[in-house]
C-alpha cells in the first residue's frame, strides 16, 4: 500500500507473519537479538559511568552535603533519561524498562544527598540554631575535619568559651542535650551527644590547649575555658 513502511515477514510453510511494531505513528520492524544485545550492553555502560562520575561529582565537592542538594542531585541524574529512553525506545518491554529506569533516577536523587556527610555550612547551622552557652564569653572558634572524613574527620566547628566553673557548665551542657533527646556514645575524639547525622560535645579545656589554636582569644584571668563541638556525623 502507498505511504506504508515495508513489511518484513517470515514465510514458514504456508504461512506469513507480520512482525512489524506499532512504534509511536508509524511501523518499525522489531529488533534482532544482537541489536537488543548492543542496546543493553550501551545502557548499562551508559548507566554505570554517569552514575559514578555524577555521584564522584557530588561527592567529592561536598555539594551532596549541602542544604537542598537534591536540586543539585535532581540535576546531575535526571537527563540520564534521554540516553535510556532512546536506547530502550525500540525495545518489547521498554515501557516497563523506563519505568524501572525512572525509579531508579528518583531513588538517584534523594538517595545520594541522604547518605552523605553534612557540609561545613550545614554543621554551622546546627551550631547556630543550639545557640550560646548562656554564662560564657566567646573567646573564638575553629574547624575540624573535611567534607571526605578523611585522615582528620568529618567537618566540625569548635566553639571556645571562657566560664566561671567549667563543670557547672559542661553539666548544664550535658542535661540540656539529653533533655533535647541527644543520645551519649563514646567517639573517637571523646564522648559526645548524637542525634540524626550531628553529634555535640562539651568538656573543660586547659588555657595552654588554646594556644595552639589561631584566632582564640586567651581567658580572662579567673575563668575557665570550655570548647563546645558541634560535628557531622556519628564517629
Amino acid at each position: 500500500m502507498t505511504g506504508q513502511p515495508p513489511v518484513r515477514r517470515i514465510h514458514g510453510v504456508g504461512q506469513s507473519t507480520d512482525v512489524r511494531v506499532l512504534h509511536g505513528a508509524r511501523l518499525v520492524a522489531p529488533l534482532t537479538v544482537g541489536g537488543r544485545a548492543l542496546r543493553v550492553g550501551l545502557l548499562v555502560l551508559v548507566w554505570s559511568v554517569w552514575v559514578v562520575v555524577a555521584t564522584a561529582y557530588l561527592e567529592l565537592s561536598g555539594v551532596a552535603g549541602e542544604t537542598g542538594a537534591w536540586r543539585w542531585s535532581a540535576v546531575a541524574f535526571v537527563p540520564l533519561a534521554v540516553p535510556t529512553w532512546f536506547l530502550c525506545r525500540r525495545m518489547v518491554r521498554r515501557r516497563v524498562i523506563f519505568l524501572g529506569a525512572t525509579a531508579l533516577i528518583a531513588l538517584l536523587v534523594w538517595g545520594i544527598p541522604a547518605q552523605a556527610t553534612p557540609s561545613f555550612g550545614r554543621v554551622t547551622t546546627v551550631a547556630d540554631q543550639w545557640g550560646t552557652l548562656s554564662d560564657g564569653q566567646l573567646l573564638g572558634h575553629a574547624w575540624e575535619g573535611n567534607e571526605w572524613c578523611f585522615s582528620d574527620g568529618c567537618p566540625a566547628v569548635v566553639r571556645y568559651y571562657a566560664v566561671p566553673d567549667a563543670a557547672v557548665t559542661v553539666h548544664a551542657v550535658s542535661l540540656r542535650l539529653e533533655t533535647d533527646g541527644w543520645r551519649r556514645h563514646a567517639l573517637a575524639h571523646g564522648p559526645a551527644y548524637c542525634k540524626g547525622d550531628f553529634q555535640i560535645g562539651v568538656r573543660r579545656l586547659d588555657a595552654a590547649d588554646l594556644t595552639f589554636v589561631a584566632d582564640v582569644r586567651r581567658p580572662p584571668v579567673g575563668q575557665e575555658v570550655v570548647g563546645l563541638r558541634v560535628g557531622a556525623n556519628c564517629l
